[in-house]
């Protein structure tokens, strides 16, 4: 069986089908922590991959073993908590599961990613919370891909949340914003689609902001990163986010 080095340099590179395959069918022990967290890497790479009927059910489990003091325990309550809302939209178990986090970048992250899918549902952002959130993980130095997903995310929510009273008065900062988040994911080595997203992201907010060159070189970039994913493993996976970065693409330049 593969090793945790190796499962997490597969991981890096975003291989991750090659995750699950090192992993299944192979006899884990729960009282083996090295196995506890081959697992989690295994429900990782179902999440990366948007199977999240597949990831949450790994997610649960190892949240009922471990405590979320500790770092399987605490990554097993992020990753459920990001299923259900990626999966369900479900905004109140995914709270639930948060509130068991101790304060660390992970439950901001996965906050983030809640005001992201309320926005998108019409709920009010605390936008003042959101914005302390980023400020706060710009000043993270040294960075780790995860300050990127908390910008990215949080960014993404105040956009999202645009015609609210309180976040308009943020907007004009979100398109320098998206772009350090993209300058951490370059600078930490973050897998490709994230990059690709948070390109995709930036052409929206920049187009919202009126930067309208901005946006189109944006969304270039990731029309290139899409189609260079979609040629890879798991291509099929990428096929939609494509597809909405060539139509934003050609709404640009017609």
């Amino acid at each position: 069986m593969a090793t945790i080095e190796e499962l997490n340099k597969l991981y890096a590179q975003a291989k991750y089908r090659e995750v699950i395959d090192a992993v299944e069918n192979k006899n884990l022990d729960s009282k083996i922590l090295e196995d506890e967290k081959k697992l989690l890497i295994k429900g990782w790479g179902h999440h990366q991959l948007g199977e999240y009927d597949k990831s949450t059910p790994i997610m649960e489990e190892l949240r009922q073993r471990h405590e979320p003091s500790s770092q399987i325990g605490e990554s097993a309550r992020e990753g459920l908590a990001q299923g259900l809302l990626q999966w369900k939209g479900d905004l109140n178990d995914a709270d639930k599961v948060m509130q068991e986090i101790p304060p660390s970048p992970r439950r901001d992250n996965a906050r983030m990613n809640y005001f992201l899918q309320g926005a998108r549902k019409g709920l009010k952002v605390p936008a003042g919370e959101v914005l302390s959130t980023i400020t706060k993980n710009l000043s993270s130095v040294p960075y780790a891909t995860i300050n990127g997903h908390i910008i990215n995310n949080g960014t993404l929510a105040l956009h999202e949340a645009r015609n609210q009273e309180g976040a308009k008065p943020y907007l004009a900062l979100l398109p320098s914003l998206i772009f350090m988040a993209i300058g951490i994911y370059e600078a930490t080595g973050a897998a490709k689609n994230h990059i690709a997203e948070a390109e995709f992201r930036a052409s929206q907010i920049c187009e919202a902001a009126g930067w309208k060159k901005n946006a189109r070189i944006c969304a270039e970039t990731s029309v290139k990163l899409w189609r260079e994913l979609v040629a890879s493993q798991d291509g099929v996976r990428y096929q939609r986010n494509l597809e909405e970065a060539e139509a934003q693409l050609k709404k640009l330049t017609q």
